[in-house]
């Protein structure tokens, strides 16, 4: 293997000068140099660094050095985040509501006095500042010659929006239920235990009402009963039945029984959301028994077909089961 040999550019014109002589003094007068050797003389003359030249002879072979292994890189430091902060979110106090009002109404035809107790919940000054510039007051929706009244929980965004009572999904299941019934729109009534949505909603959605805005609406309330005087009150869910009778209750164990509310009937049942989010067979059975009770209340017989909605089917009968006669 031919090896790399480095010639300084000083030792090489000496020993070029040496040759000359020597074949000058042998009587040599003309020496033929190449182009090659002559640029790498101009190049040495220059005192351009000394270049490897690649020499042929093989006297000596030099094995090169093996390379170093290569660096191992720094291992990485480990960085440790620093803990959060804990932020403290900001909850704006609820305003203090003045006493609850006491409402007169006036006399004329339900509908008139009804159309009084809507502009009392319009132009009330209370509700006024708890809605934002895009929202409304939640009147109530359905006839004033209603045979039933229903009573919702507080509104939610989309009805503060629009300013009217159950719109949206679960009161399209109501009114669904209600035609079940064999009931139409001018049988109905349905209002929201509140005209303004509870500010600020919780973390897992809207918040119930506290004591204060319960005894604030329920004056309301009171009078949008007393105008239409309905034969039956449906109170959905455990807010508005709890508002209505002034007390804790569970719905689960008081609903399917007869309650009053300022002597008028009062029937406690899930509301309709709780059928949005649990429509097993059983939940819906539960809620149309409600309703039953309710119909022949208003003087409706349910028929057979009405009493067996949402019945299990019976489970049919194997023929291993049947036992031959003997």
């Amino acid at each position: 293997m031919p090896h790399v040999v480095v010639i300084d550019p000083v030792d090489a014109i000496d020993a070029l000068l040496a040759e000359l002589h020597r074949q000058k003094a042998a009587g040599v007068r003309r020496v033929s140099v190449s182009d090659e050797s002559l640029q790498a003389l101009k190049v040495m003359a220059g005192g351009a660094s000394p270049s490897p030249v690649r020499a042929t002879t093989s006297a000596q072979t030099v094995v090169p050095a093996v390379p170093p292994p290569p660096a191992r890189p720094a291992p990485r430091p480990i960085v440790v985040a620093p803990p959060v902060p804990k932020v403290s979110v900001h909850t704006p106090e609820l305003r203090p509501l003045p006493a609850p009002r006491a409402l007169t109404l006036p006399t004329g035809t339900k509908a008139e006095r009804l159309a009084w107790v809507h502009g009392q919940i319009a132009q009330c000054p209370v509700t006024l500042e708890h809605l934002k510039p895009t929202q409304k007051p939640v009147l109530g929706v359905g006839s004033a010659e209603a045979k039933i009244l229903f009573v919702g929980e507080a509104p939610t965004l989309e009805e503060v929006e629009a300013g009217r009572a159950f719109i949206g999904p679960a009161g399209e299941l109501l009114r669904k239920i209600v035609a079940a019934t064999g009931l139409s729109e001018k049988d109905i009534y349905v209002t929201s235990l509140m005209a303004w949505r509870p500010e600020p909603p919780t973390a897992y959605g809207k918040r119930p009402p506290n004591a204060a805005e319960v005894a604030f609406s329920l004056p309301y309330v009171r009078a949008q009963i007393e105008a239409i005087q309905p034969q039956v009150i449906v109170a959905l869910g455990a807010q508005a039945f709890e508002a209505l009778i002034q007390a804790k209750r569970t719905i689960t164990q008081e609903r399917g029984h007869w309650h009053a509310f300022e002597g008028r009937p009062l029937m406690p049942t899930f509301h309709p959301n709780y059928l949005l989010h649990n429509s097993s067979l059983t939940a819906k059975r539960t809620v149309w028994e409600d309703f039953l009770l309710v119909m022949e209340k208003v003087g409706l017989v349910p028929t057979e077909k009405q009493r067996s909605f949402f019945l299990a089917p019976p489970r049919p009968v194997a023929t291993d089961d049947v036992e031959p006669d003997a």
